[in-house]
């Protein structure tokens, strides 16, 4: 019965992220913990691994329009690092059981977001608290901060509920408190900007093999947006944004796409950022194979600066273990070549207005927006093409991660995808402008520009050793009380 209702709760917490149902992960993770609490390591394994598994297959399901054996492969790694919290001793009428689990799950979530292969940080509790109370304390201890509270907050409804403690109310009174005691960055600096969702003819895994209809339509619908601005319609941007795989015809090489994107910037003083693949450039230029590109592109000097993507996707930019894996998995070979990931941060220096730029899964990874932040950007960019995912959950989860982050970094965030979701983001997490999926659209407004850095960005891993330290004290007060 316990397996049953941990599998129930898992599932339950799954609904907090879509269509935010922010209180589901607190129950749900109140369920899982009134579940592990006083029972010996193997049970605790045990109820965890159902937990987590229902959790993540039902969270990423969108991962079975490449397969069901990716689905399933997918959710089993993020499942275990969730294992980790079996190690943590769980007793609801121990003194700990307000901070143990909290910290557990701040660790967990660390793991989980760096291994294997760069880690997969999605499904990560925090993201669940968008609309929620608690969101605001991204922005003193990131991503770790939310997710502690939240199942500290759940800890407390148990003790509440089971040992009538109500010292309990006193806690998570002043968690909303502190949460609601933020206040949001501001500056007189503003920056108005365009993003081109131009659309994609068809959905699936055959978008990047449409590579002239993409680009078609992005030319197209830049130079609608042109015509708006011209007549008043529109604002006039200090930056047009593409999404990623606006060409996936190389534009630094002679032909169709150089000589489109070319005559196009010709056309406006707005310089545009193109989400290109290329073969060349960027800070990689002696590697071979193509990179996933953000290039600035102008009137005045053609392509200039270049963002070259630098945490690639796992089996779909490149293919670990290569040679291994492919003997058993023959769909590695739709992936022939590896991209070249690169090494400097994206940052665009446009009329003094620092623009930092990632490219879509990359806003999952709080350091990348971080040391983007850290070098100077006042707001951001992402560039992402989500069209293979198109009518799943997965283009809301990652617009939803985006918010989060906004909020985090206090940063303005402009998304600009191929079929959607694209949108305008304000520092404080609001949404600005957002469009619907397979369509064509652009999205253009004025945000503001943020210099300070928030408390998370100067001190980025004090959550997590803050976490370590009182696992260790737990684990060593444990240890001599069973002594």
């Amino acid at each position: 019965m316990r397996l049953l209702v941990a599998g129930l709760a898992g599932a339950l917490t799954a609904w907090a992220f879509t269509p935010m149902h922010w209180w589901a992960a607190i129950i749900g993770l109140a369920v899982l913990l009134q579940q592990l609490s006083g029972q010996l390591l193997r049970q605790r394994l045990k109820i965890s691994s159902v937990f987590s598994l229902a959790l993540f297959l039902c969270h990423i399901q969108w991962v079975s329009v490449l397969g069901v054996d990716a689905w399933i492969a997918l959710a089993i790694l993020c499942a275990l690092p969730w294992l980790l919290l079996a190690l943590v001793p769980i007793d609801s009428s121990n003194g700990w059981f307000y901070l143990a689990p909290a910290a557990g799950v701040a660790v967990l979530e660390a793991v989980r977001s760096s291994v294997p292969w760069g880690g997969f940080p999605w499904g990560l509790i925090a993201y669940s608290q968008l609309d929620g109370p608690l969101v605001k304390l991204a922005t003193l201890g990131g991503q770790g901060l939310v997710s502690g509270v939240v199942v500290l907050c759940a800890a407390a409804l148990i003790k509440l509920v089971k040992h009538r403690c109500f010292t309990s109310l006193l806690i998570v009174a002043i968690c909303v408190l502190a949460a609601r005691s933020v206040d949001t960055l501001h500056s007189d600096q503003t920056v108005t900007s365009s993003a081109v969702q131009g659309n994609v003819p068809r959905v699936g895994n055959e978008v990047s093999t449409q590579r002239t209809a993409v680009l078609n339509n992005h030319i197209i619908a830049t130079k609608r947006l042109l015509i708006d601005i011209e007549s008043g319609k529109t604002a006039t941007p200090d930056l047009i944004v593409w999404p990623e795989s606006g060409t996936d015809i190389d534009p630094l090489q002679p032909g169709l796409a150089q000589t489109e994107i070319t005559q196009l910037a010709d056309s406006t003083d707005i310089p545009i950022l193109i989400g290109a693949t290329t073969l060349s450039g960027g800070d990689s230029s002696t590697a071979v194979g193509p990179r996933n590109a953000g290039i600035l592109w102008t009137a005045e000097s053609g392509p200039g600066q270049m963002y070259v993507k630098r945490h690639l996707v796992p089996f779909g930019e490149y293919v670990p273990l290569r040679e291994f894996l492919s003997r058993f998995i023959k769909r590695f070979e739709q992936i022939p070549n590896d991209f070249v990931p690169g090494n400097a941060v994206g940052v665009f220096n446009i009329a003094n207005k620092q623009i930092g730029d990632v490219i879509c899964f990359e806003v999952a990874y709080a350091n990348h927006i971080y040391e983007t932040v850290a070098t100077g950007a006042q707001v951001m960019v992402v560039q992402t093409n989500n069209a293979t995912y198109g009518n799943t959950a997965q283009p809301e989860q990652q617009f939803a991660i985006t918010r989060f982050r906004a909020i985090e970094n206090q940063r303005a965030f402009l998304v600009a995808s191929t079929s959607g979701i694209s949108g305008l983001i304000a520092n404080d997490g609001k949404v600005l402008h957002k469009t619907g999926q397979f369509e064509t659209a652009t999205v253009t407004g004025e945000v503001e520009l943020i210099s300070d850095q928030t408390f998370t960005n100067r001190y980025p891993r004090w959550m997590l050793i803050f976490s370590a330290l009182v696992l260790l004290i737990c684990y060593r007060r444990t240890r001599g009380q069973n002594s």
